[in-house]
């Protein structure tokens, strides 16, 4: 990855609403739940205001840290956890002479 995408990755995770966010599609798709709704969503960070929390999955979705899906008539989130992985991998080159044991 380049460094200008980790900048607009981190940019996007540098405001606390958005980590929580990005913190509950990580917990949804941990458990396996196939994504999760806005809606979900919005109860989990105490009823945040729809605009507002669509502002924010965009931002994150721009970054290419989730997207999102159509399951019928209900859309999902899901983290791309191969992004995911990439900045992770980011992070970690260069730490203990590319051996690092994270």
């Amino acid at each position: 990855m380049k460094m200008q995408e980790m900048a607009v990755i981190f940019d996007a995770l540098s405001k606390t609403v958005r980590l929580k966010v990005f913190c509950i599609l990580l917990k949804h798709h941990e458990k396996g739940t196939g994504g999760v709704t806005p809606t979900q969503i919005a109860k989990e960070m105490g009823n945040i205001p729809r605009n507002t929390l669509s502002f924010h999955l965009s931002l994150l979705g721009s970054a290419g840290l989730c997207h999102s899906r159509r399951r019928g008539k209900t859309i999902l989130y899901v983290p791309d956890c191969k992004h995911i992985k990439a900045v992770a991998a980011f992070l970690v080159k260069d730490c203990c002479k590319g051996e690092c044991k994270w």
